[in-house]
């Protein structure tokens, strides 16, 4: 059998065993969340992109066209006719 003072150490070394088990179980959890916060974070931002483009290019299209011509407009005064 164990002697007192080792069978004290063994208790004291499973209690705090016992303690590091919790915080590291609840560090995996906090990391989880965060990653699932943060990937869903980033779906939103990305969501929100992609409508904005997609509410706003009616409107951008036209701008486009006028500065395609504009700029094909002025190439062509650099020939000579």
């Amino acid at each position: 059998m164990l002697e007192p003072a080792e069978e004290k150490l063994l208790e004291e070394t499973f209690k705090i065993e016992k303690e590091n088990n919790e915080m590291l179980h609840t560090l995996y959890r906090d990391m989880v969340m965060g990653r699932a916060f943060r990937i869903f974070y980033w779906v939103i931002i990305l969501g929100i992109m992609v409508g904005s483009f997609y509410y706003i290019q009616p409107y951008i299209d036209p701008i486009l066209k006028m500065y395609n011509k504009a700029t094909s407009l002025v190439s062509g005064l650099g020939q000579p006719k």
